[in-house]
């Protein structure tokens, strides 16, 4: 069953807050409207795999104390960019373009978890890629046709 746009928001919003996808600058101009900026293909992949693994997930946590940030949309005014790039040089990741999400899960180390999303990755309506060799879990939806279902990519 295909669901449209508003469902999904509507189910991940039962699930997570704003905050938790984007930082603490893009919150606070933003606040509820930041969902715009999140690409919808990456909040039903989040949706499903929050709802299947049945566990916590953690992408960020400062609206809560804790010190996650920028693991999900990142803008150039975050500290990941301060003084790595230079003015007038091309940057475009998943995380910009709000198709990525850092996170851990409650009980599961990283490798756990993209062992369980390629064992289960019938579940998931959308070409997904993993980051290996970190010890969180990177999950974006950039797909090119060439790659696999899940494609796991060393950066």
């Amino acid at each position: 069953m295909k669901m449209t746009d508003a469902e999904i928001l509507h189910n991940i919003k039962q699930k997570f807050h704003i905050s938790e996808f984007v930082g603490p600058q893009v919150y606070k101009k933003y606040g509820d409207d930041a969902w715009k900026f999140i690409d919808i293909r990456l909040l039903q992949t989040i949706d499903v795999l929050r709802y299947w693994i049945d566990k916590p997930i953690t992408i960020n946590n400062y609206y809560w104390g804790g010190s996650f940030k920028q693991r999900g949309l990142r803008t150039n005014l975050g500290s990941i960019f301060m003084g790595k790039f230079k003015k007038g040089i091309l940057y475009l990741s998943a995380h910009v373009l709000g198709k990525a999400v850092d996170f851990d899960v409650q009980g599961m180390t990283a490798i756990e978890v993209r062992n369980w999303i390629v064992a289960n990755q019938k579940i998931f309506p959308f070409k997904i890629r993993l980051e290996t060799g970190v010890n969180w879990v990177h999950l974006d939806i950039i797909s090119e046709e060439k790659n696999p279902k899940i494609y796991k990519f060393i950066p």
